[in-house]
């Protein structure tokens, strides 16, 4: 999911070696559908639609046990036992994103597409408002202020959190 676009993504999967199919959510219908409000996720569906495995939150397919499992569903249409082992990603909020926010945040995404980066980022803040927890929403504001701290190399973890703790 990543509301600038798949081509913001499309750096990820290359350098993860992906080759299969991969669908980028650039307008958060997958966080409506499954009540998340955090990235990266990742779903593995097959062909008749069915959801096989879903990850919330730290879906990095760098990670070798998410990418030896992709790679298993892929080949067999088996899932492989996962464990989530790792603390570096933010929290991950679930439910119910604010109407009233989602609104804000999907004429931010339209500003951004039109090249107006300040009113895209303007509304992101106004949405935050609405719905402070929402790490989507987050994301995009700091990627839109801040696109060296996501698209420069490994997206800064621990940065993101200090923008948390200081509410930002």
């Amino acid at each position: 999911m990543d509301g600038q676009g798949p081509e913001r993504a499309r750096p990820y999967l290359e350098a993860a070696g992906a080759t299969y199919t991969s669908a980028i959510d650039a307008e958060g219908v997958t966080g409506r559908l499954y009540g998340f409000k955090t990235v990266a996720n990742g779903f593995l569906i097959d062909e008749r639609g069915v959801l096989a495995f879903s990850k919330i939150n730290g879906f990095d397919l760098r990670r070798p046990e998410l990418s030896r499992l992709i790679e298993h569903w892929v080949e067999t249409s088996e899932t492989l036992p996962f464990t989530e082992t790792d603390d570096q990603y933010l929290a991950a909020p679930r439910g119910a994103a604010s109407s009233s926010a989602m609104g804000l945040y999907r004429r931010g995404l339209d500003e951004y597409r039109k090249g107006d980066r300040t009113a895209a980022a303007a509304l992101m803040r106004e949405a935050l408002r609405h719905d402070p927890d929402n790490i989507i929403i987050h994301r995009h504001a700091w990627a839109i202020e801040n696109p060296e701290r996501f698209y420069d190399g490994p997206i800064d973890q621990s940065w993101k959190r200090e923008q948390l703790r200081r509410g930002r």
